[in-house]
């Protein structure tokens, strides 16, 4: 344990001095100085960053503690109370390092010698159960088997004991051990979680930890919508467990009820803290919150999931009431100067490091500290960043920038003078040489961290950003104060937001799908999705799937009422307005960080300018939609990079949409009002004198920021209400893509009426209850469909010797040179229907369509579309397409094709 930690702080022992004793740069500099465990002025230096560190103070140095030197790890001693066990063990956590690590070397490689065990086959059967009562298998990230666990009841004093043995891959079959085996034939540490195939699958679900392997499949079933994890080994094992793949995951983490669990959960709690994970515990059955105080606290005696009799809705009531967040225990305190001795003694029980809180809590801050104006966020290239106190937004400096004024942009002039001074008054120098030293520890700038305006789901608390200040919670602060998390929010202009206004209530927020509903649709579910539209577009930035929508309607339909009476007011000054001629670059360029809803009305694309920008636009939605690790990037003018992350939800508004690409229309729901045309104009005038009263009425500023408090309020609600929506809506449509789009809408439709997360039935109720079937036509069609209609509905004129020159489609060409007995009024004859398509890069052969891989022409049909240049990949995923066909085509020669069964053009629509 010992040799493992220290050889791994080696080189790192600045870093841990100030992370785990609260020691300043400044005091780990080889120069005289204060010293931090016995004062003085001078009597101190730091003089050796590398291997086990080094110190030296004339006053407590030593051995002795007389004067002399000294490394690290006795500095670190001294400065926290801790005994040797003790820092030792705070060493492996805050470096992450393997527990296994902790076992001593003699334990390690005692007793009989190990075995590596094989990977089974992908084929290899579970091994046979025996006398084993039960039995689980631990697969990898990619689902392959790799051993399985077998539980044993074995009886003892009229007992049953439980006992458990692994069974591995040796010699082509599974493996039994035995004590007279003279190997060991476990699989080798770190071993995978058990069920991490989910994990690695749902990456944006909430992490369960039980205890054992039945208790997480009970738990499996109880809680669907979280991935449900237990490791093999149960408590006593956990430094055999490889951990990281829940590095900054949420993590909850459910314990048996016995002290021997909690402890172990405890334990596990500083592990899951170093890899970032925000961390919460159950409190099981029998126990309290008092329980975690000590490790040997009563409770009830064993008791775990397993054993749960309750119904998916008691067990998330009961995960909602009896969740506690956990949060890093406070640093240890430094002893005032020349009181050694009065520093604080860490705690022997590693569960004590661990402390119960309403709220989650991060060991990083996204603020400067009380002493410094200023954090350093990093460095990329030739720039370091930094964000002011007194600005609170982000600043960019060149190495050579770092001069008298710029520096003062960071902090006033004072505190330059104090920390650097010169005889002519600031040595900036030294103060840049200082600067560039702490952001080399920050290490490189990281964009993604920077979050702007809007709501953010932040490690388990809600983040209203509204440019000048944060709700957390509900909880209001200035930008500027002290607030643990990773990211970092920079000030930007101020919004209004809910203005401190209660939430509606459901009763209340139900007018706005009412609302919505008496819009003249001309498919009724519309209603739904911008009702859900609406109620999620402020809350974009928390979300995993941004859904957008275009609004179409012809001339005197409403549409504008809609969007300057109903959308816009709704909203507030949580959104950006655009119109006409407005670009991709502008609009990205205004978001930078803001996670805001964009509403684009007069998205027209009559001329082929106009279509290019919205296509622009439309790419620009296309990647806000998802939230994944991917960032956009463009190169500027001076070189540089320019990086950004859309996190917006789209609302466009035009008589007609310019939605070409497959990908886009799975993104956005088409909303079509009825053409007035068709409506009578009484009615119509009746209609709209009851709507523009109730529009007075209801849909007001203050109406909107009331609903903003309801969402905001709501957002772990609504999350959990996606991820039920989702699964539901994606069953029903039997498209993962629909369920995406559709499901989210609904979500936010469901916060409108219900406080409560829904049940899987009650969105299949809510489903049922409307017309769907044109949603799922407008999307159902893929892109190769799509693009073999265009092809096929191409209309070609064809040069006939009776009648001169006739038109028809490239399909009724198709359908003439393999018609068996042509109709004798069919002007145009198989043998120039042939000669017309071989011209144009198309052959019919034996039951085949061959449509050539570079036929101009064919480049000419599909033109302006997304297929433009690579139709034979397109073409390529249709059901039992040949891809590479080598064919002579009459007028352009030999060339490679692809060959299409005839019956395949039975599904498209021309």
């Amino acid at each position: 344990m010992d040799t493992a930690a220290v050889a791994a702080a080696a080189g790192q022992w600045p870093r841990l001095l100030i992370e785990l004793a609260g020691l300043k740069t400044e005091q780990l500099q080889n120069r005289h100085q204060p010293c931090p465990a016995c004062g003085g002025s001078d009597r101190y230096r730091w003089d050796n960053d590398s291997g086990a560190g080094g110190w030296f103070c004339n006053q407590c140095g030593g051995k002795e503690r007389r004067g002399g030197g000294g490394n690290g790890m006795d500095l670190l001693l001294r400065l926290t109370g801790w005994d040797y066990a003790t820092a030792v063990r705070r060493i492996e956590a805050h470096l992450a390092l393997p527990l296994a690590a902790s076992q001593p070397a003699a334990r390690r490689t005692a007793g009989r010698p190990l075995r590596t065990p094989d990977q089974p086959p992908v084929a290899a059967p579970p091994p046979p159960l025996g006398r084993a009562t039960a039995q689980w298998c631990y697969r990898n990230a990619k689902g392959e088997q790799l051993f399985w666990l077998q539980r044993f009841d074995l009886p003892q004093g009229g007992k049953a004991r439980k006992a458990y043995v692994q069974r591995t891959w040796l010699d082509g079959g599974w493996h039994h051990p035995s004590r007279r085996d003279p190997f060991r034939s476990d699989w080798p540490a770190p071993r995978p979680l058990y069920r991490l195939p989910q994990l690695e699958q749902r990456v944006w679900s909430e992490v369960l930890i039980t205890e054992g392997e039945k208790a997480a499949d009970a738990a499996a079933l109880l809680f669907p919508d979280l991935v449900v994890l237990s490791c093999c080994g149960g408590s006593s094992a956990l430094q055999t467990v490889d951990w990281q793949p829940l590095a900054q995951r949420a993590v909850t983490l459910w314990p048996d009820a016995d002290a021997s669990g909690r402890e172990a959960m405890a334990s596990l709690c500083a592990v899951l803290l170093e890899l970032e994970c925000a961390v919460a515990v159950v409190i099981p059955p029998g126990c309290s919150e008092s329980d975690w105080d000590l490790a040997d606290a009563p409770g009830a005696a064993g008791w775990d999931l397993a054993d749960a009799n309750w119904t998916p809705e008691q067990a998330a009531a009961y995960f909602q009431r009896h969740r506690r967040s956990v949060k890093r225990a406070e640093p240890p305190l430094v002893p005032p100067a020349g009181d050694p001795a009065s520093a604080p003694r860490a705690p022997k029980q590693a569960s004590a490091q661990i402390q119960l809180a309403n709220q989650a809590s991060v060991s990083s801050s996204n603020q400067a500290p009380a002493s410094e104006p200023f954090i350093c966020l990093g460095y990329d290239s030739d720039g370091y960043h930094y964000q002011p106190s007194s600005t609170g937004q982000v600043m960019r400096l060149a190495s050579s920038a770092h001069g008298g004024v710029n520096l003062c942009r960071l902090a006033p002039l004072a505190y330059w003078e104090t920390l650097y001074p010169s005889k002519r008054g600031v040595n900036w120098t030294a103060a840049a040489s200082d600067l560039f030293c702490r952001q080399a520890e920050v290490g490189m700038f990281d964009p993604d961290q920077l979050r702007g305006r809007g709501a953010w789901w932040d490690q388990g608390r809600c983040v209203l950003h509204l440019g000048d200040r944060l709700l957390v919670d509900d909880q209001q602060q200035p930008i500027n104060a002290a607030f643990a998390s990773k990211f970092h929010y920079q000030r930007a202009t101020a919004l209004e937001g809910p203005r401190g206004l209660p939430p509606r209530s459901n009763e209340e927020a139900l007018a706005v799908l009412t609302i919505a509903d008496r819009f003249r649709w001309d498919v009724p579910a519309s209603a739904f999705l911008l009702a859900g539209w609406v109620t999620l577009a402020p809350i974009c930035g928390a979300l995993r799937w941004r859904p957008h929508v275009w609004l179409t309607a012809a001339a005197g339909s409403g549409k504008s009422a809609i969007l300057d009476r109903y959308v816009n007011v709704l909203l507030g000054d949580m959104r950006l307005v655009v119109v006409g001629n407005s670009t991709e670059a502008g609009i990205r360029q205004f978001l930078r960080c803001d996670a805001l809803p964009v509403v684009f009305d007069e998205a027209e694309s009559n001329e082929r300018s106009d279509q290019q920008r919205i296509q622009s636009i439309l790419s620009l939605a296309r990647v806000a939609s998802s939230e994944s690790q991917a960032t956009t990037v463009k190169g500027t003018p001076a070189g540089e990079v320019s990086r950004f992350q859309v996190r917006s939800m789209f609302l466009l508004s035009s008589i007609s949409t310019g939605l070409k690409q497959g990908a886009d229309r799975r993104r956005f729901a088409q909303l079509t009002l009825r053409n007035p045309a068709e409506i009578p104009l009484a009615d119509r005038q009746d209609h709209w004198q009851s709507l523009d009263h109730d529009l007075d009425q209801l849909i007001t500023p203050e109406f909107g920021s009331r609903l903003l408090a309801r969402t905001i309020s709501l957002l772990p609600v609504i999350l959990r209400s996606v991820q039920v929506s989702t699964r539901v809506v994606a069953k029903y449509f039997d498209s993962q893509a629909l369920g995406d789009q559709y499901g989210t809408l609904l979500a936010g439709a469901w916060a409108l009426q219900s406080s409560e997360i829904p049940t899987d039935a009650e969105i299949q109720s809510l489903i049922e209850g409307t017309d769907w079937s044109s949603y799922r036509q407008s999307n159902g069609l893929p892109d190769e469909q799509r693009c073999l209609n265009r092809i096929l509905q191409h209309q070609l004129r064809v040069e006939t010797s009776e009648r001169g020159t006739v038109t028809r489609t490239v399909l009724e060409l198709v359908e003439l040179v393999t018609a068996a007995a042509p109709s004798p009024m069919e002007p145009v004859r198989p043998g120039e229907a042939a000669d017309l398509l071989g011209r144009h890069g198309l052959r019919v052969r034996e039951g085949e369509l061959l449509i050539s891989n570079s036929a101009e022409a064919i480049g000419r049909i599909l033109a302006d579309t997304a297929w433009a240049t690579n139709w034979s990949t397109i073409l390529g995923r249709l059901p039992g397409v040949n891809r590479s066909v080598s064919m002579h085509f009459r007028g352009l020669g030999t060339s490679r094709s692809v060959a299409l069964p005839l019956a395949a053009l039975a599904a498209a629509d021309p």
